[in-house]
């Protein structure tokens, strides 16, 4: 779901995480700003994954590379924490 769709078009990074923890969602997105843990805590959020993909990654490129990373990754072991992914790799902190 987009967060235009929940009407959090015009929101803050940070009510975007409040709203995401107040309905237990990890967040998934390419804003580099949620790997800041300055500025984004883990605490703060349920978990967040980070998409690190070349600008020209089109959404055929961003679906591949979630159905792959979903099937090594159980999505429990996404809560508090912060996940990188990249192509053909992913880190997790927290």
């Amino acid at each position: 779901m987009h967060v235009r769709d929940l009407g959090l078009g015009s929101a803050t990074d940070a009510e975007i995480a409040r709203h995401a923890l107040k309905e237990k969602a990890v967040i998934i997105t390419r804003d580099l700003d949620f790997a800041n843990i300055i500025l984004h805590p883990i605490s703060t959020h349920y978990g967040v994954v980070v998409l690190r993909v070349p600008s020209y990654f089109t959404v055929k490129h961003i679906i591949s590379l979630l159905k792959i990373f979903f099937s090594k990754v159980m999505t429990e072991n996404l809560i508090r924490r912060l996940t990188i992914v990249e192509p053909g790799r992913y880190r997790m902190r927290g």
